[in-house]
């Protein structure tokens, strides 16, 4: 079993299309059939179920990608490991952030000042799988992490931001059934907020009337100050969010709340940049938390 043959059965379990897998790893499709049928003999079962023309990854496939997986990440993390102990680490850190960009500036400020030298890849608002191609992952959820490799950064509730000359803002006690008719402005059906609001209203059998979706909380704050909608957001890591056109009010009667989260590959070597950025991450948001 070689691993030319274990990254060819890896790449036909990630697209489970043979003619798929043969572009990506720029070979011709009967040579990839040919090498996946002498893997499955040696394995001594098949590793996929053939439907029609698809193919599909079975429950034995499954069990060995898994381990598949764990080798390759083996010989990443051992080169990354030598390139350390040689002095002659990768400075670059890729960070995928899917929760408080608008404190990501502040961040790498700190960052940058403990390490100049730190090179950063930044991704927001993706599907690619984080914590398999990157170091560090900030999220959030409606749920607590329960894993070793997850640390909660902030707990923090959700608020309604409003316009200041909408009738609502004249309100002090505002509940749920005050927005029901209302329109909202959210962020894209993809991210984490959108989803801890969709959870909370599910719960209580409410469904906003969303209006526009947008890409980032700058274009949202745009089109709040353009009376166009109201929208549900943090209420402390987007406390820079409010312009003087823009209030916020806590539901009386309804409580949403959602952890950001910093989560990290446990089976992935952390090289010291990256440990230095999970470092001060963590360093930064406590000392963010004291403020509140």
């Amino acid at each position: 079993m070689e691993l030319l043959q274990l990254k060819y059965f890896q790449t036909i379990a990630k697209t489970q299309h043979i003619s798929k897998a043969a572009e990506i790893l720029h070979i011709a499709q009967p040579s990839l059939s040919q090498t996946l049928k002498r893997l499955e003999s040696e394995v001594g079962t098949e590793l996929f179920d053939r439907v029609g023309k698809n193919i599909i990854l079975n429950d034995v496939g499954k069990i060995f990608l898994k381990y598949v997986n764990e080798i390759f990440s083996s010989i990443d993390n051992a080169l990354l490991e030598i390139k350390t102990h040689q002095s002659i680490e990768d400075k670059s850190v890729t960070i995928f952030v899917q929760a408080a960009s608008l404190i990501l500036t502040n961040l790498l400020k700190e960052i940058k000042k403990a390490d100049d030298s730190i090179n950063f890849k930044i991704f927001q608002n993706t599907s690619i799988d984080a914590l398999e191609n990157g170091d560090l992952l900030i999220s959030s959820s409606y749920k607590k992490p329960n894993n070793s490799s997850s640390q909660i950064l902030l707990e923090e509730s959700l608020v309604v931001a409003i316009p200041k000359t909408h009738i609502l803002a004249s309100k002090k006690n505002i509940q749920l059934h005050h927005l029901y008719n209302e329109s909202f402005i959210s962020l894209n059906n993809n991210s984490n907020l959108f989803k801890i609001i969709s959870h909370y209203c599910s719960k209580q059998n409410f469904e906003p009337k969303i209006s526009t979706f947008v890409d980032t909380p700058s274009i949202m704050r745009d089109l709040l100050n353009l009376n166009l909608g109201i929208a549900f957001i943090p209420e402390i890591s987007w406390k820079d969010f409010s312009s003087e056109s823009i209030v916020t009010r806590k539901l009386s009667d309804f409580n949403m709340k959602r952890y950001i989260t910093l989560s990290w590959n446990e089976n992935k070597y952390l090289t010291p940049s990256v440990l230095l950025c999970k470092d001060i991450i963590i360093s930064y948001f406590t000392k963010y938390n004291s403020l509140y």
